[in-house]
C-alpha cells in the first residue's frame, strides 16, 4: 500500500505532541492552540457559504 509522506509526517508529530502530553486533553488542546498561535499566518479558514433554502427559492 501505498504512504503519504507527509501524512506519515503530521501522524509522527500527532503521536510527539500527545507523549508530551501524557494523554491529557486539555494539556494537548492548550498545546494546539499554542501552536496555532505561532502559524496564524499559514493556517486556513473555512469560509462558511450562505446556503438558500428551497423553500425560499419558490416563494
Amino acid at each position: 500500500m501505498w504512504t503519504d509522506p507527509i501524512v506519515e509526517e503530521v501522524r509522527k508529530n500527532r503521536r510527539e505532541i500527545e507523549k508530551e502530553c501524557n494523554g491529557d486533553l486539555s494539556l494537548l488542546f492548550a498545546k494546539a492552540k499554542e501552536i496555532e498561535k505561532t502559524l496564524k499566518g499559514r493556517l486556513v479558514s473555512k469560509v462558511l457559504k450562505k446556503t438558500i433554502r428551497k423553500s425560499k427559492i419558490s416563494a
